[in-house]
């Protein structure tokens, strides 16, 4: 049976029954309408059936001003050249329909693509992606972390660190993170120094790795030339290559961005920290359990320690603790001048123990155990011969005549 969008459909056909049994005029009077109407009905009806009660076209059967199939050719065949749009099609082609009507040439012959949705866009992203290498993209960026509310206050009353230093591995996801107290070349430069080298001791190769920046200017993007210094130079004296984003590209470094937004909502707002040195094992524990335990639902679930040992690599690698750069930064540089170039008391600038660890850790090397003093003679004792007693002047030797 034939289904109407609206109810014409069956009200003639009630009509047409009604004539048949009763009369047209009859019909007439009880739908009120022209008897020209139910005839018209009735006699579509006899002729074609059912069918025939279906609305039929109002458009006119010609159009003089319609494209003709001539200019309908040459512009099916200019959008299948170039896949232009009506605009670009009619300049660069010279078309002479309107733009109207290209469009309605390129709906009507299936050739206009449907815009696709966000989430298909990442599908596609995530397919190539997962055709890379491990560490064959890695991406790096600073975070800001004075802006972080639960973070703020207690940053002002521990001395905590201002800014995040981050590296990620496109692949498998994995993070590496460092802390220090300022926004500089120095610092982005010993952060990356420090993965690049940790990588080299397990067998990554250096050579394939491209790391990509934004262009800030802890990264070099503001230099107007190629200097021998700087970070640009030290990726390319580890024979990696540096890639800065191409400007207005905001969704280029969707994965350390991503790493970002996650770092904020599930550790700087939720945990406290009693002083530096707890800050950074926490810092640690959360950079082991992202690596080790956090399933990664956009790479079908998996570890980025997972999708290491799929590639072959051993996944011990992305035990590399977060450094303190404030801490190397002042143990890479010696003392501090002061005054007339005198320097400052040793104690004040030697590092601590856990920053020295952090850096042997770092450079394959063993922290030294401290000195101790077995097998040494014991300081002489107050009174001693020779020594005067506690709360007494020591005596000036006496002279003789002779002297």
């Amino acid at each position: 049976m034939i289904r109407a969008k609206d109810n014409k459909y069956f009200l003639r056909l009630e009509i047409c029954k009604f004539a048949r049994t009763s009369g047209i005029r009859a019909a007439a009077r009880h739908f009120a309408c022209a008897r020209n109407t139910v005839r018209l009905w009735l006699r579509r009806f006899e002729q074609q059936g059912p069918a025939g009660l279906k609305e039929l076209s109002r458009a006119p059967k010609t159009c003089p001003h319609k494209t003709s199939p001539h200019h309908e050719k040459k512009v099916l065949e200019a959008r299948r050249q170039s896949n232009f749009g009506p605009q670009r099609l009619k300049e660069d082609f010279g078309l002479k329909p309107s733009l109207g009507a290209i469009s309605r040439i390129i709906r009507q012959h299936g050739l206009a693509k449907k815009r696709r949705k966000k989430s298909q866009k990442k599908n596609d992203l995530r397919k190539i992606k997962a055709r890379y290498k491990a560490f064959e993209r890695v991406q790096a960026d600073t975070k800001p972390l004075f802006d972080i509310a639960n973070y703020w206050p207690q940053m002002k009353r521990l001395k905590l660190p201002l800014h995040q230093y981050t590296h990620r591995d496109v692949k498998s996801g994995a993070l590496f993170i460092d802390y220090g107290n300022e926004l500089s070349a120095t610092y982005a430069c010993l952060a990356s120094k420090r993965i690049l080298q940790h990588l080299k001791k397990w067998n990554v190769s250096l050579e394939q790795i491209i790391l990509s920046t934004d262009n800030g200017s802890e990264f070099g993007g503001t230099e107007r030339q190629e200097r021998d210094r700087g970070y640009h130079a030290l990726i390319q004296n580890f024979l990696a290559n540096h890639r800065f984003l191409p400007p207005a590209t905001p969704n280029a470094h969707a994965d350390v961005e991503s790493s970002h937004h996650f770092i904020e909502a599930e550790f700087f707002d939720l945990e406290t920290f009693r002083h530096r040195a707890d800050f950074f094992e926490k810092a640690r524990t959360y950079q082991r359990w992202w690596n080790f335990a956090r399933a990664n639902y956009s790479k079908e679930g998996k570890t980025p320690a997972q999708i290491l040992e799929e590639q072959g690599i051993n996944p011990a690698c992305l035990l590399l603790p977060p450094a303190d750069l404030d801490s190397m930064f002042r143990h890479s540089h010696g003392p501090p001048q002061v005054g007339q170039n005198l320097p400052v008391a040793p104690e004040r600038n030697a590092p601590s123990r856990e920053a020295e660890s952090q850096m042997r850790e770092a450079e394959g090397t063993p922290l030294p155990k401290p000195p101790t003093n077995r097998g040494a003679p014991p300081p002489p004792r107050a009174g001693a011969e020779g020594w005067p007693a506690i709360g007494e002047r020591a005596k000036p030797p006496a002279l003789s005549i002779a002297q």
